[in-house]
């Protein structure tokens, strides 16, 4: 089972993740709020903050992703979204999704009062 690690007190991201659980196959994907799932960011190694600064999903292999690439890892696994994934993957795409995915996040991060962390 995948593993994703989101912030379900940013409305963006619970708007997006609530989207992504209304048409995922059941079984596929345990959605995990990182504000009470505390041991899977200790198992992992993830900080509080950068659990907040960015999406992070753990496949059924153990494997961390993080940003664009847990993105990819749902959308991969999402009918209908496997060509974004493909398309995202490819060069150059990849190398400016995930520029922008970062100014992004901290955008999000830096507006977000709870996220001030230590």
């Amino acid at each position: 089972m995948i593993k994703i690690l989101y912030d379900q007190h940013c409305s963006l991201c619970l708007k997006e993740i609530n989207y992504y659980k209304s048409i995922a196959p059941k079984g596929v994907f345990l959605w995990c709020n990182l504000h009470t799932h505390h041991e899977l960011l200790s198992k992992y190694g993830i900080v509080q903050k950068d659990a907040l600064l960015s999406l992070h999903a753990i496949d059924g292999k153990d494997r961390l992703y993080r940003g664009v690439d847990a993105f990819c890892l749902i959308w991969n696994n999402l009918k209908g979204w496997r060509l974004l994934s493909f398309i995202i993957k490819m060069p150059l795409i990849y190398q400016l999704s995930k520029v922008f995915y970062s100014y992004f996040a901290l955008w999000r991060f830096n507006k977000m009062k709870y996220c001030r962390v230590n």
